[in-house]
């Protein structure tokens, strides 16, 4: 009995083994279906607004040089309508934003297309209101694919400390520099960055402008309600270093001269904040993540976002001071800037 069974066994095996051996070629592609990749971020700061759709796409070759054909991705113009529907907080409707294309000419270099690429905008004055709801439709005259997806605004909102008085920007002191802000109406994620601004005369050839960003560490709001007051701590001594690093020496018979500075608060809405979240490089071992995607009918995000910017006309004296004779900096040839006659 256990003889037959052994033969038996060996037998099926060996059909098995010679029906599935028969074709090498195993074709690992599915059916095609429609996958619309959107982006947009809509902010109450900007006069123009922009969003981008592209597609998934399917080949049997490597997929690296497919990347790079811009006809595998980006859908044709004349195929898209895309619009924004406005409506009011009763939910009334207000009116339609129609979005149009253009060619954008300086996409970086990476492993899709390059440099042009056609996003869709609004017009240049085309200014948002945060009591408004915005709601995204895109239409494919060619296969019927609605997709939608909506998003209320990051309102303005306030900074507390450096109160409004205070123009000048020092960074000798020992103790941390506190920045603190209320939260804004639909905000949840908040960088700072502060930028300082510099320019080059050289003996010969144009005047340069420059700048440099020290980012902050991001901060988050509990609740996006704008109830909320935030802070965050810096270390002022820490901006010479970063001009150390940042600044190159100057060329022979160069002058320069030290500008203004600006805060820049950037605010993502709480959507943006989780997309950026799950998004982030992981330290973990297990690198599968969940998807984030608002995007009915596609994947991908429209969200919104809100930039204050708080200007300084420049650096206290003191500041100057160690800008100019300081063992960090003293080599960057930084000086005043003479006084006009």
């Amino acid at each position: 009995m256990n003889k037959l069974f052994v033969k038996i066994f060996f037998l099926l095996f060996t059909v098995v083994l010679l029906a599935t051996s028969c074709k090498n070629d195993v074709d690992i592609n599915d059916e095609y279906r429609e996958i619309s990749v959107v982006y947009g971020l809509l902010d109450m700061s900007e006069t123009q607004h922009f969003i981008k759709i592209t597609k998934a796409f399917q080949t049997d070759g490597n997929v690296y040089i497919a990347a790079t054909d811009i006809n595998n991705s980006q859908y044709k113009p004349e195929d898209i309508e895309m619009f924004i529907e406005v409506y009011n907080d009763n939910g009334t409707f207000i009116k339609d934003i129609l979005l149009d294309t253009i060619m954008v000419t300086n996409k970086d270099s990476g492993a899709f297309y390059y440099p042009n690429h056609i996003v869709y905008a609004t017009n240049d004055n085309e200014k948002l209101s945060f009591d408004n709801e915005y709601k995204l439709k895109i239409k494919n005259l060619v296969t019927g694919n609605l997709i939608e997806s909506n998003t209320k605004l990051v309102q303005n909102f306030s900074i507390v400390n450096p109160r409004s008085l205070v123009k000048f920007l020092d960074f000798n002191s020992n103790y941390p520099t506190s920045v603190e802000w209320h939260s804004a109406v639909n905000g949840k994620l908040y960088q700072l960055t502060i930028r300082y601004f510099y320019t080059d005369i050289p003996s010969s050839g144009p005047t340069v402008s420059h700048y440099i960003d020290w980012v902050m560490p991001a901060r988050k709001s509990e609740k996006t309600d704008g109830k909320e007051t935030l802070q965050l701590e810096y270390a002022g001594n820490s901006f010479f270093d970063l001009i150390a690093a940042k600044v190159p020496l100057p060329e022979s018979g160069m002058k320069r001269y030290s500008d203004s500075l600006q805060y820049i608060f950037t605010v993502a809405h709480e959507n943006f904040s989780i997309y950026l979240d799950v998004n982030e490089p992981s330290s973990s071992i297990v690198q599968e993540r969940p998807a984030f995607s608002n995007i009915g009918n596609g994947v991908g995000l429209f969200s919104s976002r809100f930039n204050k910017i708080r200007p300084f006309i420049g650096l206290s004296p003191r500041s100057l001071d160690s800008l100019y004779n300081g063992s960090r900096t003293y080599m960057l040839g930084f000086e005043d800037r003479p006084l006009n006659p």
